[in-house]
């Protein structure tokens, strides 16, 4: 079954970028539905998915789990570069903001979208008189006025005692009212055209001011009553390991704000993703078709020769940007696509894509796999120069896959036996006394011998050194890195991927036996993540 896309984004200037507007029957299966656009996809690079109102309509509010939500460490983004061609270095913000924190930072003038036709070139806006500002709500509880009720302004607040406040608040577990409902309040005004007159200021202005950004936080804001397009459950070839890896198939939710970046990439290990926005203002996306993967290479080998010397694989640092009109000058194609609130957009094995957000929202993503990538995660290539690089063993993948496949053909093949012996049984009961005839004679089909089933049991080889519990590979004796379990010793990193272990002080496992059998099957969950 193929569905095809409903239109293409901006269609009418050259767009053509798919958007696919499935009925309930086509979006509740997420897995068929994505193999019926694959073909789409593997050529734009991306597609935008705008649920059924059915689905949109049953979905939980959540404003009270936005409530406990912290936006933790978030970067403070510096775009240096000019003509198009820029690098991006992020700066971690040691300190975490609330959702109402954050709200309240999206509104500083240099946070804030522009309105179109004012000028904001300047790092210090010079039309703030001509901005209409709805005053803010404060970060933290404003202290008490001064008892004096004569006094017609409130005593001035020490601003180390109110960052301090605003500190503790962040860092507390009690939930923090929002200020607002947040869902963006006019959608209807980001239009193609207003969404362009955004892209131009954002281009004109890009290296002004540093904005910041929530991203790569583990968490998700979807809950179990969500069945369909989960993006914590959803149905995908990564997800039937039974291992959680985070940053592939663990969410992360990501905080937006005006002119909050990421740079031009493709996903680890060439895998698909999906991105939801959850509320708030649209992200701007760049995509380049695959057709042109290998040309759009070079030209970014060409302008950043010397990181791509030091790291074949520099464009998955999500560090280099260059601008549409670059692209253009340097005949490679791109298209563009504006993802609304409720709205998904999914990337494909090759597509490489940029972005910005069109103000302050909240999304979330994951990673994920179809059976067709296995091929394609063969040859993927991998940083081996970043400390969380993620790389798969896809030959340990294609066993598990396998396995689960003759596990389902088995179960189908049984419940056919056990249909057919049940309706045999009761039409043998059903034969009256008169009509009984002399049995005929037969064969009876002998027994089947039981398949042996490889034993999950990890042991130690009596050579060399001892091998890990968890995994097929070596244990140092003198590794810092591993922990214990009885007599044994266990990679520190196996034992922190398995959700159902634990570490204590004293550098000893626990919840071994909770492993479930499903979980055993996997070779070794080195073989699933490695970390260089």
């Amino acid at each position: 079954m193929t569905i095809e896309p409903a239109e293409y984004y901006d269609q009418a200037n050259g767009g053509a970028i798919p958007v696919f507007r499935p009925t309930m029957e086509e979006f509740s299966d997420f897995k068929e539905f994505m193999e019926s656009i694959d073909s789409f996809g593997r050529r734009s690079g991306i597609v935008k998915v705008i649920p059924p109102r059915e689905w949109t309509e049953q979905l939980p509010d959540i404003s009270r789990s936005l409530e406990h939500v912290r936006v933790r460490n978030p970067i403070m983004q510096h775009i240096m570069g000019g003509q198009g061609i820029y690098t991006q270095t992020n700066v971690e913000k040691r300190r975490p903001y609330t959702v109402a924190q954050w709200y309240a930072l999206c509104q500083q003038d240099n946070h804030r979208p522009p309105e179109i036709g004012t000028d904001r070139t300047s790092v210090t806006p010079t039309a703030r008189k001509r901005h209409k500002v709805q005053p803010s709500k404060p970060f933290a509880t404003p202290l008490s006025p001064s008892a004096n009720t004569r006094s017609k302004n409130p005593p001035p607040v020490n601003k180390r005692q109110q960052a301090a406040e605003e500190l503790a608040l962040a860092q507390s577990d009690k939930p923090i009212p929002l200020p607002c409902d947040m869902h963006c309040p006019d959608p209807e005004k980001y239009t193609v055209d207003y969404c362009k007159d955004l892209e131009r200021n954002y281009w004109r202005n890009l290296t002004f001011s540093q904005p910041m950004y929530g991203a790569d936080m583990e968490g998700t804001l979807f809950d179990d009553s969500v069945r369909a397009w989960n993006v914590n459950s959803l149905d995908n070839t990564l997800n039937r390991l039974g291992v959680s890896v985070p940053g592939v198939n663990v969410p992360y939710l990501y905080f937006g704000m005006w002119k909050a970046t990421f740079a031009w990439h493709v996903e680890d290990m060439d895998l698909y993703s999906i991105n939801y926005l959850h509320f708030g203002a649209p992200k701007q996306w760049y995509a380049i078709p695959t057709t042109h993967t290998k040309k759009f290479e070079g030209l970014m080998q060409n302008l950043f020769a010397q990181e791509h010397k030091q790291c074949p694989e520099f464009l998955r640092h999500k560090t280099f940007i260059v601008s549409p009109k670059v692209l253009a000058n340097n005949s490679i194609p791109f298209h563009r696509c504006v993802q609304h609130e409720g709205e998904f957009m999914i990337t494909f094995p090759y597509g490489y894509h940029a972005g910005y957000n069109l103000g302050l929202n909240c999304a979330e993503s994951v990673n994920f796999a179809l059976d067709s990538w296995i091929e394609i995660g063969r040859h993927a290539k991998a940083c081996t120069c970043v400390s969380d690089s993620v790389m798969i063993d896809v030959d340990a993948l294609q066993h598990v896959i396998e396995e689960n496949q003759h596990e389902e053909e088995e179960k189908e093949t049984k419940k056919r036996k056990d249909t057919a012996s049940s309706s045999s049984s009761s039409s043998s009961s059903n034969t009256t006394q008169s009509k009984r005839r002399r049995k005929s004679a037969s064969t009876p089909t002998p027994p089947k011998k039981p398949t042996p089933r490889a034993k999950t049991t990890h042991q130690r080889q009596k050579e060399g050194h001892p091998k890990c519990m968890l995994c097929s590979m070596d244990v140092k004796e003198h590794n810092d890195q591993a922990v214990h379990y009885k007599s044994q010793r266990i990679h520190r990193l196996c034992a922190e991927a398995v959700p159902e272990t634990t570490v204590d002080e004293e550098d000893r496992i626990q919840g071994i036996e909770e492993i479930p059998k499903a979980r055993w099957k996997l070779a070794s969950i080195y073989l699933i993540m490695v970390v260089p």
